[in-house]
């Protein structure tokens, strides 16, 4: 993900905060139809706040895994791939019950 959409989209969480708290402030609704409206407006906000989250903490890890693997081919240093994420051998199947 180039470096502008990753503003763009933490510029967005921002806002999507600050809306949040804004929602936390106000005082409550007399009527369960109005409740019922103020709680559908906060969760599409948290919902498209943690789908934001989801997006950039996998960039993040994706471009920490990148990192990682070019700090290692520069400085020749040789990680056992158990350590580097490779499959981890397989545990012995525990006996059934009958």
């Amino acid at each position: 993900m180039d470096r502008l959409k990753k503003l763009e989209l933490i510029q967005r969480s921002l806002g999507i905060r600050h809306k949040l708290k804004v929602h936390e402030s106000m005082k409550s609704p007399e009527t369960h139809e109005d409740l019922a409206i103020m709680m559908l407006a906060k969760w599409e906000l948290e919902d498209e706040l943690h789908a934001i989250e989801e997006i950039l903490a996998l960039d993040r890890l994706e471009n920490t895994r990148r990192k990682r693997r070019d700090y290692e081919k520069s400085h020749d240093l040789a990680v056992p791939p158990e350590v580097r994420g490779a499959a981890t051998p397989k545990r012995k199947a525990l006996p059934q019950k009958a």
